[in-house]
């Protein structure tokens, strides 16, 4: 039988000071001077947050880079790589950053019924799709919106 085609998404932990604290997010993070491009920080932060190696064929595509935290006047640009597995590996988070991880069912993503504007700050909606017990929206919910919208995915 076909796994049911999926996306890892992590939740970050609830942390003071960290403008992303309890969102979904894809694995990553900032590149340390240590790695050669932002492929090698992409693979070393997908190790250390989910204890998973992916393989050199696993890479599908680089999407360009794009702004991150316009509404909270934070300037940063954040490059999203897209990889493909044949199944779901084992998870193992890093609990000091990741409180867990969730495999997005892409069938229900796609159900546009499912989406909704969602009010994030007070008096500012911004698309969104319920996940656990709360929503996938901003910088991660945009670049898989333009996947799908492009039939990336």
């Amino acid at each position: 039988e076909q796994p049911q085609p999926s996306i890892l998404l992590l939740r970050r932990r609830v942390s003071p000071g960290d403008p992303w604290s309890g969102h979904f997010s894809f694995p990553g993070g900032r590149r340390d001077q240590s790695d050669a491009n932002l492929l090698s920080t992409c693979l070393r932060e997908t190790w250390e947050e989910t204890g998973i190696v992916l393989p050199d064929n696993a890479l599908r595509l680089a999407l360009p880079a794009a702004p991150v935290g316009r509404q909270m006047r934070i300037h940063m640009l954040v490059q999203p790589y897209l990889f493909q597995v044949e199944k779901q590996p084992q998870v193992v988070v890093d609990l000091g950053e990741i409180a867990s991880a969730h495999w997005l069912d892409v069938t229900a993503f796609r159900d546009d019924r499912r989406h909704r504007q969602q009010e994030m700050f007070p008096g500012m909606k911004f698309p969104a799709f319920p996940l656990e017990d709360y929503y996938l929206w901003g910088f991660t919910y945009g670049v898989l919106r333009r996947l799908f919208d492009n039939e990336i995915l």
